[in-house]
């Protein structure tokens, strides 16, 4: 009887330890403050910001590579009417978010974005990893069309696609085509399970 309850408890303890790293684990990706920000479109899915996704704080943590932070702001204010802010980026130009947590259960990342030049160009989206062997990798995972954004507009959903488990990611925007000139702005990462109804 004594041993029996001494396997009993050492099991209990197991599976606890057990949940206990598991929550610890699946913490890494909490701390998100969830928003609505495209509820005016038909949007009805949660997000959170990317960080400094609004470019309030002068893109801190951003990468900025021939892109610059000026005064403008997308015009409905979805993330509230702080510092107005976006970052442009001429052709050729990238700016490169922070690392993000995220997990499969964040399927999606969506922004608003301007095209300020010639409407042949074109605003690329890549997402940054690492992969399982530890090398960095790149992924376009969307494209926004000048013709498509002559005004601000909120982009279509864009699939992260490489988070089968949890990890770090970034996203690139890169202007491409002569001319081409871009505004980002509010740049959100949808934390819905993958397949779950709206």
């Amino acid at each position: 009887m004594r041993r029996t309850l001494l396997m009993v408890s050492v099991l209990l303890l197991s599976l606890v330890a057990t949940a206990t790293a598991s929550a610890e684990d699946g913490a890494r990706c909490e701390g998100r403050v969830i928003e609505q920000p495209f509820l005016a479109w038909g949007d009805l899915a949660d997000y959170f910001l990317a960080p400094d996704g609004d470019f309030s704080g002068g893109a801190v943590g951003w990468e900025l590579a021939g892109a610059e932070v000026v005064e403008e702001n997308e015009p409905y204010y979805v993330h509230g009417e702080s510092a107005p802010a976006a970052v442009r980026l001429e052709s050729g130009a990238s700016a490169t978010s922070p690392t993000i947590c995220v997990a499969e259960t964040d399927p999606t990342m969506r922004f608003f974005a301007r095209s300020a030049g010639d409407p042949t160009g074109t605003l690329d989206v890549e997402v940054l990893y690492t992969d399982e062997l530890g090398e960095p990798q790149s992924l376009t995972i969307g494209s926004v069309a000048g013709e498509t954004a002559l005004e601000w507009t909120p982009t279509a959903a864009m699939p992260i696609t490489v988070n089968v488990y949890e990890m770090a990611v970034s996203f690139r925007f890169t202007a491409h085509g002569t001319g081409s000139a871009w505004l980002v702005d509010d740049v959100y990462v949808d934390p819905y399970r993958k397949g779950r109804a709206r």
